[in-house]
C-alpha cells in the first residue's frame, strides 16, 4: 500500500514537471507571435498562474525560462495599461529569473533579458515615468524610475526616482534614495547619452548606456543620437538633503551634509546662502554677513544676494552700507519691491529716537513747546522721506500689505486722514 502511495506521488510529480514544460512552451510561442490578441493575453496569464505555484520544484534553467517569459508579459501588461504593480511584478520577476541563474551559475536567460529584451522596453518604461512627471503623477514616477533601477542598477534612475518622491512629497522615500546613491558614490558625473524621441520630439537620456541609445536608434524611433557631459549632481543631492532634514527639525544632520556639500562644491551659491541663513537663525550675524558678501563676490549680479546683505547691515544698524545696497538691487531689478519696502524701512530705523523725545516732554513751557514742535517736524519729515518707497512698492505690487500698512501709519501720524484711510481700506485683516 506505501508502495502505491509512494507511485502515485511519484507519477503525479513527473505529470505535473512535464505540464510545466508544455506550459512554459506555450508561454513561449505566444510571446513569440508578432501581434498576440487578447485571447493570447489571457491564456498567458492563466498558464501563469497554473505554473506559479509549482515552478519551485522545476529545473533551475526552466525556473529561468518561465521566470523570463512571465517578466515579458507583465513588463508588457505594465506598459500597455500604465500599471505601476504590474511593473513591479515584472521586476520581481527578472530579479527571481537573476537569482535563479546566478545560483545555477548559468546566464542564458539573464543575458537575453540584459542584451535582446531590455534594451527595447526600457525606453518605453523610461517614457512612461515621464509623462507620469508631465503629468504631476509624481508617486507613479518615482515608482516607475525606482522600477528601472531595480532592473539595470544604473544609479541615474535612482536619482530619478528620488527627484520624484521629493515632489510628491515623500520625504522618507527621498533620503532613502538619496542616501544610497551617498552609498555608492554616485555623482552623476561623466558621459551620458541622448536622443531625440520622434513621437514625442523631446530628447531622452540613456545615461551611459551607449549601446542602448544605439539600439534604440536602430529602431527608427529615435534620431540625433549626442554624446553629452555632465558635471556632478552630488551637491544637489546633499542640498536636497539638507532642506528635507531641515524641513523636519533634524538640524544636527542637516548642518553635517551641508559641511559635506559645502566641500563638495564651495563656489555654489545656493548652497552658501544655505549656510547663511543657518546662521541668521542662530543669530551669528558676522559669520552669515561674511557669507553673503562672499556669495555677492562669485555672483555679484545677483540682486537677491545683495537684498540679504543689505538687510543683515541694516539689522547691524550700518544704514549707509544698507542704503547702498538697497540702491544697488534697485539699478539691476527696479520692480523688486522688497528692496523699496526696504528702503522705507531704513529711512524709520531712527524713528524711536524722536518718539522717545517727544513722549519724555512732560512741561508746557515755551523751551519745551519749542523743543517738541521741532522733534515733531524731524519726524514728520523722516516720515515725509519715507512714504514715497512704500508708494514706489506699490506701483510695482499694489497689494504689498507690508507697504500698505506703513503708509497707513504714516499718513496717520501726519494727520493726513483721508489718505490714512485710503490705505486702512485696503488692509486686509
Amino acid at each position: 500500500m506505501k508502495k502505491y502511495i509512494l507511485l502515485s506521488v511519484s507519477l503525479l510529480f513527473a505529470t505535473a514537471m512535464h505540464a510545466q514544460k508544455s506550459e512554459i512552451r506555450t508561454m513561449k510561442r505566444i510571446l513569440d507571435k508578432q501581434n498576440p490578441t487578447e485571447a493570447d493575453y489571457k491564456e498567458l496569464q492563466g498558464l501563469i498562474d497554473t505554473t506559479t505555484p509549482y515552478i519551485g520544484n522545476a529545473k533551475p534553467e526552466e525556473q529561468a525560462e518561465f521566470y523570463y517569459y512571465k517578466g515579458n508579459y507583465e513588463l508588457q501588461q505594465a506598459l500597455k495599461v500604465n500599471s505601476v504593480e504590474a511593473l513591479a511584478k515584472a521586476v520581481e520577476s527578472f530579479n527571481r529569473l537573476k537569482t535563479v541563474e546566478k545560483e545555477a551559475k548559468r546566464r542564458t536567460f539573464s543575458d537575453k533579458f540584459d542584451n535582446e529584451l531590455f534594451p527595447i522596453l526600457k525606453p518605453q518604461a523610461f517614457q512612461k515615468g515621464l509623462d507620469f512627471s508631465k503629468n504631476k503623477r509624481y508617486r507613479e514616477a518615482s515608482d516607475v524610475f525606482k522600477a528601472i533601477y531595480d532592473l539595470d542598477k544604473d544609479p541615474i534612475n535612482l536619482y530619478y526616482a528620488a527627484s520624484m518622491a521629493v515632489s510628491v512629497p515623500d520625504y522618507n522615500t527621498a533620503l532613502e534614495y538619496y542616501q544610497t546613491l551617498l552609498d555608492i558614490n554616485f555623482t552623476g558625473e561623466g558621459v551620458y547619452y541622448t536622443a531625440i524621441n520622434k513621437k514625442t520630439g523631446e530628447r531622452e537620456n540613456f545615461g551611459d548606456n551607449k549601446n542602448l541609445m544605439t539600439s534604440v536608434i536602430r529602431t527608427g524611433e529615435y534620431s540625433n543620437p549626442k554624446e553629452e557631459k555632465e558635471p556632478s549632481k552630488k551637491p544637489e543631492i546633499l542640498k536636497n538633503m539638507v532642506l528635507i532634514y531641515k524641513s523636519v527639525n533634524q538640524n544636527a544632520r542637516a548642518e553635517q551634509l551641508l559641511a559635506d556639500a559645502r566641500k563638495e562644491n564651495p563656489k555654489d551659491v545656493d548652497l552658501i546662502i544655505m549656510e547663511t541663513n543657518h546662521h541668521i537663525q542662530n543669530n551669528n550675524m558676522d559669520k552669515a554677513e561674511s557669507l553673503i558678501k562672499e556669495a555677492v563676490s562669485i555672483d555679484p549680479n545677483n540682486y537677491e544676494l545683495m537684498f540679504t546683505l543689505a538687510q543683515i547691515n541694516a539689522q547691524a544698524n550700518k544704514i549707509e552700507d544698507a542704503r547702498g545696497l538697497y540702491e544697488r538691487v534697485l539699478q539691476i531689478n527696479p520692480e523688486y519691491t522688497e528692496a523699496h519696502v526696504g528702503l522705507g524701512e531704513l529711512v524709520l530705523k531712527n524713528e524711536s529716537e524722536y518718539v522717545d523725545q517727544m513722549n519724555a516732554i512732560k512741561g508746557f513751557s515755551a523751551a519745551e513747546i519749542k523743543k517738541y514742535d521741532e522733534l515733531k517736524k524731524k519726524r514728520d519729515d523722516m516720515y515725509k522721506e519715507a512714504i514715497p518707497h512704500f508708494e514706489n512698492a506699490l506701483k510695482i505690487e499694489p497689494d504689498n500689505q507690508r507697504a500698505i500698512s506703513f503708509l497707513a501709519g504714516l499718513y496717520g501720524a501726519l494727520d493726513m486722514l483721508e489718505k490714512q484711510q485710503f490705505y486702512q481700506a485696503k488692509l486686509k485683516n
